[in-house]
């Protein structure tokens, strides 16, 4: 029971588990068994009940969804100690996806697997000349591919980008000599320790912008699962290279392409660059404090500074007057009049953990910051 890490049931692609089990885990064993996840994030070290607080979203969120989405029933003890098995049609379900850990805690979850025909995929790359044109071709190409994103190079001029369209690799597309369904080991490369100083700066960041434009060329490539979901697990606590103050993962949602032009805009001008910007497309999700659309997302990593600090909480506000939201699970800076502004339907949350939680027991730095607990 220790780290409640157990697998609880198994039965047709339906995994009962206990929710500190990672998808790191769950991954490594079913994969060889032609299944995994149908939504995964960009890091396999997140656990069940993390992504489902966080109700996380993946590549293929514009056809499949959220993870909650998938999820057949959660097990949740609330702070008064009781016990809840809530289903999709429990709006305390919904709550909790999403929740953010504020309704209770979640110790089970029911994860509908998906039946996967290898651990390969076909990944379609394509390169834009500037992010007008990526933003074209990915609202052109999405619908046809399961998976679907883009990389804009925020340290070019006309920020280039690059577009990893996917689906899984059947087994008459992989050469003989592939097996069939490998699984790779994640995190043997790391980084031990903080350093005193910031390694991503405006030079190293050009460098690995550089480094990964020249690396990937167009056309349909076979790949690793890994490489295409994950791309950053091989390096363990690689987030230690941005030094003692960190950086700010920051990432909106608007409605509309023209919406997302001006906000891009402002981040053009931005006091500092951005080595890793990804942009794609989310549908609508449930949930009061539900992070969806339809419309655009984009996810920013940018060093910790007061500059840094003062665009983004500006940057909000714009955000706000496009009708757009502020994932939290990647929020810093939200203040409360924010924090009501994107979240309009925070009240019908809040009714429920008053219910769930009358003494206020769950409280975090960011319910204290946007106002839910004091």
């Amino acid at each position: 029971m220790a780290g409640y890490t157990q697998l609880l049931e198994w039965e047709s692609g339906l995994v009962v588990a206990q929710a500190g089990l990672s998808l790191y885990a769950l991954i490594q064993r079913f994969l060889p068994e032609g299944w995994f996840p149908k939504v995964v994030p960009g890091t396999q070290w997140v656990t069940l009940g993390g992504a489902f607080a966080s109700n996380i979203h993946g590549k293929n969120h514009h056809l499949e969804g959220s993870f909650a989405e998938h999820v057949a029933w959660i097990k949740l003890r609330t702070p008064t100690g009781e016990a809840l098995r809530l289903s999709p049609a429990d709006p305390i379900f919904w709550a909790t996806a999403g929740g953010m850990g504020l309704t209770g805690i979640v110790e089970e979850v029911a994860l509908q697997l998906e039946r996967v025909p290898s651990s390969w995929i076909l990944n379609t790359i394509r390169k834009a000349a500037s992010w007008e044109e990526a933003l074209a071709l990915l609202e052109s190409e999405e619908m046809q591919y399961p998976f679907a994103v883009a990389w804009l190079d925020h340290h070019h001029p006309k920020n280039r980008a690059i577009l990893h369209l996917g689906r899984w690799a059947q087994r008459e597309e992989l050469p003989s000599s592939r097996p069939l369904y490998p699984t790779y080991k994640a995190g043997w490369l790391g980084i031990p320790f903080k350093l005193p100083v910031r390694l991503f700066g405006d030079w190293s960041g050009r460098l690995i912008a550089e480094a990964y434009w020249h690396k990937h060329s167009e056309g349909t490539h076979i790949v690793p699962y890994a490489s295409f979901f994950f791309p950053l697990d091989g390096v363990r606590h690689w987030n230690r290279l941005w030094g003692p103050q960190g950086f700010l993962q920051y990432q909106f949602i608007v409605p509309s392409a023209v919406g997302f032009a001006r906000l891009w805009e402002r981040l053009r001008a931005a006091p500092a660059r951005s080595f890793l910007t990804v942009l794609k497309r989310l549908r609508a999700q449930p949930g009061p404090l539900g992070f969806g659309g339809p419309g655009w997302t984009l996810a920013i990593d940018l060093p910790n500074t007061p500059s840094i600090r003062h665009l983004l909480t500006q940057l909000t506000d714009q955000v706000l007057a496009e009708g757009g939201k502020i994932y939290l699970t990647k929020d810093a800076l939200l203040q409360p009049e924010q924090f009501r502004a994107t979240y309009p339907a925070w009240e019908i949350f809040a009714q429920h953990k008053a219910r769930l939680d009358p003494e206020g027991r769950l409280r975090s730095d960011l319910s204290d910051r946007v106002g839910l607990t004091e």
